[in-house]
């Protein structure tokens, strides 16, 4: 399965790399063109974007603008899609597109006080650590479980049972929003 890893830079988002590292994977992390985004998605089964985004599609912080929005749902249709972005469930179920996705997810300090989640720098730290490891873990096991097709409920399923923790409360709030469709 020919996968497509679309991270744009973000030093808050660094940690998701561990999905992807030492995988062979295509992966974009600068600008690119829309056109050469196109060209991208075309040539792959399978289209992972991670990082910062609203309901309009993933962003591009460092470039202020979308990297993934509506007009590129054509062709993310037809593709096995991961979407890790605050609220890709709206985006995902507004365009119909098929895979595992999170709706509202902490990373950061603010997120937590914006959303009401007692925490500290420590819990965040070991929840976006164990949050990234069990997506990676989920991916290959839903990998191996599938003669290499991803299946999004063994994603979901498998994220969901090992990225827990009675004590850490942005994993319980984060755990609420992981979907699979």
């Amino acid at each position: 399965m020919k996968t497509l890893v679309i991270h744009p830079e973000d030093i808050s988002t660094r940690f998701l790399s561990v999905i992807y590292e030492k995988t062979g994977w295509t992966i974009v992390r600068n600008s690119i063109s829309k056109s050469r985004i196109k060209t991208l998605i075309k040539e792959h089964d399978r289209i992972i974007m991670l990082g910062h985004g609203t309901e309009l599609g993933l962003l591009d912080i460092k470039n202020k603008r979308y990297i993934i929005d509506s007009t590129l749902v054509y062709l993310l249709r037809e593709k096995e899609c991961i979407c890790i972005w605050c609220n890709a469930d709206i985006f995902v179920k507004k365009y119909s597109l098929n895979g595992f996705y999170t709706g509202m997810i902490i990373s950061e300090i603010s997120e937590a006080v914006d959303n009401c989640v007692m925490t500290n720098n420590e819990h965040l730290l070991y929840s976006n650590i164990l949050f990234a490891a069990c997506i990676r873990d989920a991916i290959n096991f839903s990998d191996f479980n599938n003669d290499g097709k991803m299946n999004a409920l063994d994603i979901f399923t498998y994220a969901y049972s090992k990225y827990t923790s009675f004590e850490n409360s942005v994993i319980y709030f984060n755990r609420n929003n992981l979907f699979y469709v």
